[in-house]
């Protein structure tokens, strides 16, 4: 049987699919790819996605014969529709307990007014970028040329004037009236619970404080629960959806091999001389979205933790070429409270030889990593002080959501507190 985690509400799901994901009985595809496969199913009515998932499933399962299969449903409240029982939700739902054997969900659960001031957060957070940096502070690009980084080796990095970047102050009244509709609509958290249990056998809700309180203990309950080994416990003190993790996430960049690096590399004997032509396999979406230039070298290119960065696909998988002394970026290490690696898209890596990848390495070590713990350092500031609402407002906001959803939460008060359907925490 397979099982799956519900993203319920600011519920951390991807707290929930690595640590499921290094497990090694355990076979969870990328949130983002399930997202797909929903969204396609039953927004656009293509069913390709969920029958390449289900012949996926059958393959890890041939190659590791005793394994569970799970999944981590991230955008739930997104990509179903309201109102949840409509059809289209219910065939969806059907499909995946009949074609993957989908038995079992979990289904975290959080306060009304954390769930409220949480969302809000976030959707404050989209309106000023969604923790990316902004292009030209202190330098910041999305994409760099490799000539270029002898000019920025010594660029003074003192700018922390956010003046002409992003607004100094931002409230819950900046927010549009579709985020704040969200906010309001989608926060049925009885009628999600009753959709799924309508439709499947076993429904296990929990609390979210566990995950703060005792992870350890919660994991080792779904496991029992769903019949599988819990044994690698070595992320689960990781704030892996904290503020610091998501400026890494959100900032990765794109370095190219131009024409000037390309006959440096050749003069001091790292790289074969280039012939004119297309350089790498590139698909048509990076061209036309990311202007990826066929005819240049170039590799994607992120800072993670390295054993997150060895299990999580969310944007493609990522192969660790090298580490970030905490020296070169001391305000970022002490914020994520972790060892920090250099990750290569692994479409990318092929396209270069050691010595070119030590090149690369030692440049992102000279130019990008301190502009990028500069940044860090600001934004981080920035969202604390400026972004993030530390207290629920008063006004007709709030007021909106406790009257909107005011029977959701009654409702489900009373499933969360029975036995039959509670997770037994032990």
């Amino acid at each position: 049987m397979s099982f799956m985690v519900l993203n319920t509400g600011r519920v951390a799901s991807q707290y929930f699919y690595i640590n499921l994901n290094l497990q090694p009985n355990v076979i969870i595809p990328s949130r983002y790819a399930f997202d797909y496969v929903a969204k396609s199913f039953i927004k656009r009515r293509y069913y390709k996605p969920l029958t390449k998932l289900i012949e996926i499933k059958e393959y890890e399962l041939s190659r590791q014969p005793g394994s569970s299969f799970g999944i981590v449903f991230h955008s739930a409240r997104r990509n179903l529709i309201y109102p949840l029982n409509s059809k289209k939700n219910i065939e969806f739902l059907k499909a995946l307990r009949d074609d993957l054997e989908l038995n079992t969900i979990f289904f975290p659960f959080r306060a009304p007014d954390k769930v409220f001031k949480s969302e809000m957060n976030r959707q404050l957070a989209r309106t000023v970028g969604d923790w990316s940096f902004p292009i030209g502070l202190n330098g910041w690009k999305r994409k760099w040329n490799l000539s270029q980084f002898k000019a920025l080796k010594e660029k003074s990095l003192a700018n922390d004037n956010l003046a002409g970047f992003l607004p100094r102050e931002i409230n819950h009244k900046n927010l549009k009236k579709n985020s704040k509709k969200f906010i309001i609509d989608t926060a049925k958290i009885f009628s999600l619970y009753d959709l799924f249990d309508n439709i499947f056998e076993n429904v296990k809700v929990f609390d979210f404080e566990y995950l703060f309180n005792d992870p350890r203990k919660l994991f080792r309950s779904m496991s029992k629960e769903e019949g599988f080994a819990f044994s690698d416990f070595s992320l689960i003190n990781t704030k892996l959806n904290s503020l610091a993790n998501r400026f890494m996430l959100y900032n990765g960049f794109i370095l190219e091999v131009d024409s000037q690096t390309q006959g440096h590399w050749t003069n001091i004997g790292i790289s074969k001389k280039s012939k004119f032509g297309f350089k790498q396999k590139t698909s048509l979406k990076r061209i036309l979205i990311n202007k990826q230039n066929p005819f240049v070298r170039s590799c994607r290119i992120k800072f993670e933790i390295p054993k997150v960065m060895s299990v999580c696909e969310d944007w493609g998988k990522y192969d660790q070429v090298g580490s970030i002394p905490q020296s070169i970026m001391p305000f970022t290490h002490n914020a994520i409270k972790a060892n920090i690696g250099i990750g290569m898209h692994s479409e990318d890596k092929p396209f270069f030889n050691s010595d070119e990848i030590k090149e690369i390495v030692k440049s992102i070590h000279l130019v990008i990593c301190p502009i990028f713990d500069m940044n860090f350092k600001i934004l981080f500031d920035y969202y604390k002080n400026h972004v993030y609402s530390k207290e629920i407002p008063n006004g007709e906001f709030y007021e909106n959501f406790k009257k909107n959803n005011k029977k959701e939460f009654l409702d489900f008060n009373v499933i969360s507190k029975s036995p039959k359907t509670k997770l037994k925490i032990s």
